[in-house]
């Protein structure tokens, strides 16, 4: 019995020894799990080793924002490439032969695609031979991998979905690639409106200018995070975390809505550079602006880059210059509305007397008796109105007009130009626009000023700001000034951006900004517009438009300015049409050298904006009253003579009936007003006498007289109405006629 208790004694007392080691155990890991958890400097350290290595962070990079034309088409965009990461490591290609069958197969492909770019199906079985028969394993059997880009540049969507159709990339052999993407920014329509663009600034480009400078922070967006957790080599899966490094997502950029028109900017660039092209000019600008919201529907910009070429690398429209004769439209205004001068009066050159000056004759105006003198190039006489000298652009005209009607006030002429907007910037800055050079007139009494006046004007400074020198704006200001004659003296801000959308929803819209509701009276606006249709009626403008037919009518103003110190001259025009209801303002503005081509107004930008309006008429359909339909059968009143075989055939093809037996030689045609029959009679082909060619077109009238030997002359246009010499009456070689058309 006693062994037996001994032994119970023994086995519980091990038991109890070894609850106790248990418990020390237990201990022991509870304590020191308190410690790494609370107390341990290193235990952050190796966590967060671990963490790195299972546990990456992905940056969703956001898409930059689009720049539309007013019709959503755009301007610049993001385009998302891929690349293809080949692993030749993968197990899926460790079977030799179905890996030299498969890659043969698809070398040649790509080498297919990619030929057009001297890519050949050899270049493409080198990489497959050559990442693939390097030592698949290292010394202790472990597989090695080797990422490759394969394909020899990024590819756009498109491209992509025909290229993962080939073998391989198809996964027909399991998991051996990984696609990478990337975002590239694009411009769609290339080179048009690309200064007004721009550029943002980035790793590439350090210069940032336009819209996508302006609207850089609002196009980038924001970009977000990802973690991505580690389950296998090269692959991973979105994990969500906790902490501070919580994930965020990506906030893409908004779209920006300008107010260019892509059909007028198209317009404006051609003109332009066809026509800088023609005349070899160094630089130029053309913007259209609609008259009643100053939106800037066109904006071109082209400077020479070399012989020949031309392209959008500055902002020509924005460069502050001397204007030149375009600026006399603000000295028309403060004649007309300042002063309350009617535009049929006379200015004399010196008190109670009119002076004439012939072609380039240079006349001393102002106080300055050291003065060059002020000149035309074209005569100036006393007959001359100021509507005349508006259509002729005279110099002398306005630089006397404005010295003769301000020279005891200066500053009030400074402060009408003020009015007119004419000393600060148009609100477009921020784009590139220059700060007007304004000639101010000093008004305090201190000596300073008082010695800045004399020099003021001494200097016929009131003289030459008068006709387009000594203050400097950009051809912005002055298309932002005539835009404001067309919109009935109402001024509004030339505006270039419409609105912002993100994801399609409009979430800023920005208005018309009036900067005058009235620049003048009505009384004055309604002179001042008649003054500027003349010069395109009868003025420096009217070789550029018909004047009798045209079914729209035209103001304008021709300008031409010396850059100081070069021999370079700006030359510009502005209009706007049609005057009864104007709808859109041009301007252009080309700088040239005189020794290289035209450089006036009229004959270098002139052009440009006759192609500009006719194109801009031919484009707005409501400006052409449609033809109607008629049940009523109608047919010619009147009938060319001529061919006579030609005039059958005519008439024959507009169902016209007619009596004649004569079927060939040269035929006269009477139309019965009743019966609206055609009669036809010959004429007589005697050499020696004079044929009837009265009835006849042009062509076939000369051809008649010519081939006697006869010299014609010929006044008019439509069909011979008259002849000098009558029918039948005897003529000689080298006789003279002369022919009148209607």
């Amino acid at each position: 019995m006693e062994e037996k208790r001994n032994i119970k004694r023994q086995i519980r007392l091990r038991a109890l020894w070894l609850y106790v080691a248990f418990f020390v155990v237990v201990a022991a890991i509870i304590a020191r799990l308190v410690y790494i958890q609370h107390f341990s400097t290193s235990t952050a350290e190796y966590a967060k080793a671990i963490s790195n290595r299972i546990i990456t962070t992905k940056t969703l990079k956001a898409r930059r924002g689009d720049i539309l034309m007013r019709d959503g088409e755009p301007l610049a965009t993001v385009l998302p490439l891929y690349q293809v990461s080949f692993d030749f490591g993968a197990e899926a290609l460790d079977s030799v032969e179905r890996y030299n069958k498969l890659s043969d197969s698809l070398a040649g492909l790509l080498g297919n695609y990619f030929a057009k770019e001297g890519y050949s199906k050899a270049h493409f079985k080198q990489i497959f031979k050559g990442y693939y028969n390097y030592d698949r394993f290292d010394e202790k059997g472990r597989r090695r991998y080797k990422s490759v880009e394969l394909l020899p540049r990024w590819i756009d969507y498109k491209e992509w979905s025909q290229i993962k159709q080939f073998t391989i990339l198809n996964w027909d052999i399991g998991l051996t690639y990984t696609l990478q993407d990337s975002l590239m920014r694009i411009y769609p329509l290339g080179d048009i409106a690309k200064r007004t663009v721009g550029k943002y600034q980035s790793d590439r480009i350090k210069t940032a200018f336009g819209i996508e400078h302006v609207f850089d922070s609002v196009l980038r967006g924001e970009d977000g995070q990802q973690s991505r957790q580690r389950i296998a080599h090269r692959f991973t899966s979105n994990v969500a975390t906790d902490g501070a490094e919580d994930d965020r997502p990506k906030i893409d950029g908004v779209d920006i809505v300008t107010t260019l028109d892509r059909r007028i900017q198209e317009i404006s660039d051609v003109a332009l550079r066809k026509n800088m092209v023609a005349h070899n000019a160094i630089w130029g600008t053309a913007i259209v602006m609609s008259v009643e919201t100053g939106e800037i529907l066109a904006l071109s910009n082209l400077s020479e880059t070399s012989a020949g070429n031309y392209a959008e690398i500055d902002d020509n429209a924005f460069k502050r210059m001397c204007p030149g004769s375009t600026f006399k439209l603000a000295s028309l205004l403060a004649l007309v509305e300042d002063k309350g001068m009617d535009i049929n009066i006379r200015i004399p050159l010196k008190e109670g007397q009119m002076t004439s000056a012939g072609k380039d004759q240079r006349l001393k105006i102002g106080p300055n008796p050291k003065a060059q003198g002020i000149r035309d190039d074209h005569a100036f006489c006393d007959t001359m109105t100021m509507k005349y000298c508006v259509a002729h652009s005279s110099n002398i005209f306005f630089a006397n007009a404005i010295y003769q009607a301000y020279k005891e006030h200066p500053e009030n002429y400074v402060a009408f130009l003020r009015k007119l907007h004419l000393d600060r910037p148009m609100g477009l800055t921020e784009f590139g626009e220059q700060a007007p050079r304004f000639n101010d007139y000093p008004t305090d009494d201190s000596r300073e000023s008082r010695e800045q006046r004399q020099t003021w004007l001494y200097n016929n400074r009131l003289c030459q700001i008068a006709y387009g020198y000594e203050n400097e704006v950009a051809p912005i200001h002055i298309a932002t000034l005539y835009n404001a004659v067309a919109n009935e003296g109402r001024m509004v801000a030339p505006r270039l951006i419409r609105e912002v959308r993100q994801n399609g929803r409009t979430i800023q819209k920005f208005e018309t900004e009036v900067l005058n509701d009235r620049i003048c009276s009505t009384g004055s606006l309604s002179k001042v517009q008649e003054c500027l249709e003349e010069v395109a009626l009868t003025g420096t403008a009217r070789q550029f438009f018909v004047r009798d037919t045209a079914l729209f009518r035209v103001a304008a103003k021709t300008g031409t300015a010396q850059v100081l110190g070069t021999r370079d001259f700006l030359g510009s025009m502005v209009a706007y049409f049609p005057t009864d209801a104007p709808k859109y303002t041009v301007m252009v503005a080309v700088r040239n050298n005189a020794s290289r081509g035209a450089y006036y107004g009229a004959g270098v930008s002139g052009p440009v904006v006759r192609d500009i309006i006719y194109s801009l008429y031919t484009m707005e359909s409501e400006w052409r009253n449609p033809i109607e339909s008629s049940t009523v059968p109608h047919r010619p009143t009147q009938v060319k003579g001529g061919n006579t075989e030609q005039m059958r055939e005519v008439a024959s093809e507009l169902d016209m009936a007619f009596t004649t037996d004569v079927r060939r030689g040269w035929s006269l045609a009477v139309v019965d007003d009743s019966t609206q029959r055609a009669e036809f009679s010959e004429v007589a082909t005697d050499q020696n006498k004079m044929p009837r060619v009265v009835g006849m077109g042009l062509k076939d009238a000369i051809y008649l007289l010519e081939s006697r030997g006869l010299r014609v002359g010929v006044t008019g246009h439509g069909r011979v109405t008259s002849q000098s010499v009558a029918a039948g009456a005897a003529v000689r070689r080298g006789d003279y006629v002369q022919l009148v058309l209607k």
